[in-house]
């Protein structure tokens, strides 16, 4: 889905007199110094693009071409200096509109993006964390639930093929990579999302985040739609973070080994918070012991 914008130009009677077609006319008169050229170019009725001009010139009041006398080709038609003035309004006005309409758009119909950091090598946890059981699933199956259906494009980015292989079986997309860093793991997700107006960043073993949590962050970013979100526990800020696309440039040139938080720190007074109810749904399972912890906190 895109926005499309026509610009016609009517007289007090609503007849069209001016818009694309005669804008591309002129255009062709100007390249091919010939009325005639320009309409068999555009594959159109020399008397069509006749009417069209005069047309649009009655209603404007002066002319917007004149013929050309002589030359090699025996003459042809040229643009008059206020031609070439109206045809730079027309198509600065035309293009402001178009611009206009694309923000609006975006404003009113914004294009969300996540990526799943789960690039981690789990050496706390003493392997793969990331397809460690909790109460009967993959630990990454967590982040999965809590993300799915809330977002127009959704990656997951990993080294594990034992991941991998999970989201491809739930058709989730998903980036397979060996670079070390997480500064690549956050690059790397947002050029596979493309064109969105903000992305959540959510860790692949934070198992009891919920999926509550990540709806509240999306509806308020739709009312502020210049802030970063993150939740809170308290005055304790953690993951997931979503932020938006003014902060994309600066997450994607991070230096190596840095992460969001390196973004946040720049601006502080662009971070808000949602509360959530309890700190454990911020915590991540970086050990077996976290893990055990957290699975006896486990809540719908």
């Amino acid at each position: 889905m895109k926005p499309v914008t026509k610009i016609l130009l009517t007289d007090d009677n609503g007849i069209k007199f001016f818009g694309e077609g005669p804008c591309r006319l002129l255009r062709c008169v100007e390249k091919t110094g010939s009325l005639r050229a320009a309409a068999n170019e555009m594959e159109m009725a020399y008397s069509k693009a006749s009417k069209l001009l005069k047309q649009a010139e009655t209603n404007l009041g002066f002319p917007l071409t004149r013929r050309s006398v002589g030359g090699k080709d025996g003459g042809g038609s040229v643009l008059t200096r206020e031609g070439k003035r109206w045809l730079q309004q027309y198509e600065a006005y035309r293009d402001a509109c178009v611009n206009a309409n694309h923000a609006l758009y975006r404003q009113f119909f914004p294009k969300t993006g996540c990526v799943i950091m789960a690039s981690g090598l789990g050496k706390r946890f003493g392997g793969n964390k990331l397809m460690a059981d909790f109460r009967g699933k993959p630990m990454i199956q967590l982040a999965l639930d809590a993300t799915e259906g809330l977002f127009d494009r959704r990656v997951v980015v990993t080294r594990h093929e034992s991941v991998a292989a999970l989201c491809r079986e739930q058709n989730v997309e998903v980036i397979l990579h060996g670079l070390p860093n997480r500064n690549d793991t956050i690059r790397l997700g947002l050029e596979a999302l493309g064109d969105v107006d903000c992305c959540l960043f959510c860790p692949g073993d934070q198992p009891l985040l919920r999926k509550r949590t990540v709806e509240l962050m999306l509806e308020n970013w739709n009312r502020v739609q210049n802030q970063i979100f993150r939740p809170c526990f308290d005055d304790i800020q953690g993951s997931p973070v979503l932020f938006p696309r003014w902060a994309f440039p600066e997450l994607r040139a991070l230096p190596e080994g840095k992460g969001g938080g390196y973004v946040i720190r720049n601006h502080p007074n662009a971070v808000s918070t949602i509360q959530v109810s309890t700190s454990f749904e911020l915590a991540d399972a970086d050990t077996p012991e976290m893990l055990e912890t957290l699975k006896g906190l486990c809540h719908d």
